[in-house]
């Protein structure tokens, strides 16, 4: 049986850890558009398509962006896996905390 101040520090600490997963989404929602955007720099880059809306950049200039946005679309897509996984867990682990606090034992 759990305390007064035990049970007040508890639920702080869920308070906490809620506001720190709500902050993970927003790192994963900022990493997707950050892939999104570097993804479709390296495909501009490295694909050669011609379009009138996009610059007139030939050779190794095209290249050059179409690597770099390539790189950088792979280090956000694992960053996003990553966050991902924290979400994840930390949610398991709210959860675990909210029923320590209900008394429910697992």
């Amino acid at each position: 049986m759990m305390n007064h101040k035990e049970k007040e520090q508890l639920k702080t600490e869920i308070t906490v850890k809620t506001a720190h997963i709500k902050t993970l989404g927003n790192w994963l929602r900022n990493s997707i558009l950050i892939l999104l955007i570097t993804g479709t720099l390296g495909f501009w880059g490295l694909s050669g398509i011609q379009d009138r809306f996009l610059p007139d950049i030939t050779g190794p200039g095209r290249i050059a962006v179409g690597w770099l946005g390539s790189i950088i679309a792979v280090l956000a897509f694992v960053f996003a896996i990553l966050v991902l996984v924290a979400i994840q867990n930390g949610r398991k682990h709210v959860l675990k905390l909210i029923n320590t606090l209900k008394g429910v034992k697992k």
